[in-house]
């Protein structure tokens, strides 16, 4: 990270800094010019908070999507039926200020829907990822200097959505948009989102075990780095930059100022909720002696140094990003575990059979 150049932007960030706040605290609740925006996609996970977001400032929203994930969820908001493959039928001939494009995931259906949509949106918002940076990523790089991930065949779509090609895909999609739509495309590069609607385990997992107040397994190096950001706050920043109407090109969507810590992020949330959890740490070469399942914690419990968890996120910050503290968001998603609902293949972390039977063993070994 370049520190000095962070400490500039937040002493000039914070001169505006209530005006850049999210909509809950921010004094100016609504937008100075309505503006008509689309989102393609709606009703998964980010959506719902830029919807309620753009809503709460004064924007006329409009959907996208096929109507199969909870098609009633905003009955108030105009649903626009189709398919990003090729079924775009009811998107001809209509005129937005913006489109938020959440459910880009293939080149060819990007390219599709920025085509169609030229001349009738004035910003085209694509949702990508850190993801569509190259392995060669360094601390010194911006959004800017890392060169994209690549695929052997760009026309692949054989693979899962969240397969390996994941991240080159999105790269592409970024590229498609930025050939359609050149200083008027806004690609939105997030980490790990998280908050309310999580469909993931990455940060629910710990709360999970928190709540429960028993002690908790957690594998990997302590100090290691980590960028939660919550979906409130990208999504609000999201619609801010759209009212500004001066945002282009690529942008680090990860919180919050500076990475957090393994071992301070989870004791601070531990002691934020009350929780009476104790947390064990356990390196890898041991767990994996001792079992060969292999559990998805998350990026951030890797064995060494994660560039991808130490992202730069100044330009980010310069355009009015800003964080809400992280046992915020906890405590929001903790008052809300009883309607969550993870998402097929992306569980992550031991059983709690399993989490308790390695840490009795450890403790055995270690006396």
């Amino acid at each position: 990270m370049k520190s000095s150049r962070r400490s500039f932007i937040r002493t000039a960030s914070a001169i505006g800094a209530l005006a850049a706040l999210p909509g809950w605290a921010c004094t100016q609740s609504t937008a100075r010019k309505s503006l008509a925006i689309l989102i393609l996609g709606g009703t998964g996970f980010i959506g719902p908070h830029e919807i309620n977001y753009a809503l709460s400032r004064g924007h006329k929203v409009s959907m996208f999507n096929r109507g199969k994930t909870a098609p009633g969820l905003f009955p108030d908001v105009e649903t626009l039926i189709g398919d990003r493959d090729d079924q775009l039928a009811a998107l001809k001939g209509r005129d937005w200020d913006a489109v938020i494009d959440n459910s880009g995931f293939y080149p060819r259906h990007v390219r599709l829907s920025a085509e169609l949509l030229k001349g009738h949106v004035g910003q085209y918002m694509y949702v990508s990822s850190i993801s569509a940076y190259a392995d060669t990523l360094t601390l010194e790089d911006d959004e800017f200097t890392s060169p994209y991930a690549v695929m052997d065949d760009p026309t692949d779509e054989s693979d899962p959505i969240y397969g390996e090609t994941y991240g080159p895909r999105k790269a592409l999609c970024e590229q498609e948009v930025t050939k359609v739509f050149g200083d008027k495309a806004i690609n939105v590069r997030p980490g790990i989102i998280t908050g309310t609607g999580d469909p993931t385990e990455r940060l629910r997992h710990w709360l999970v075990r928190m709540v429960a107040g028993n002690e908790i397994l957690v594998p990997g190096v302590e100090d290691l780095p980590v960028q939660y950001i919550d979906a409130a706050d990208m999504c609000g920043w999201m619609v801010r930059m759209l009212e500004d109407g001066k945002g282009s090109g690529p942008y680090n969507a990860v919180g919050a100022e500076e990475p957090y810590r393994a071992r301070p992020l989870l004791e601070g949330l531990r002691d934020a909720i009350g929780s009476t959890s104790t947390l064990t740490w356990i390196d890898w070469e041991w767990i994996r002696k001792e079992t060969s399942e292999n559990p998805n914690y998350g990026p951030w419990y890797g064995e060494g140094p994660i560039p991808f968890m130490q992202v730069n996120n100044d330009r980010a910050i310069a355009t009015g990003l800003t964080f809400r503290p992280i046992a915020d968001t906890a405590k929001d998603m903790i008052a809300k575990l009883d309607e969550h609902i993870v998402r097929e293949g992306r569980q992550s972390g031991f059983d709690a059979d399993t989490e308790a039977a390695l840490l009795k063993k450890w403790h055995a070994e270690k006396g």
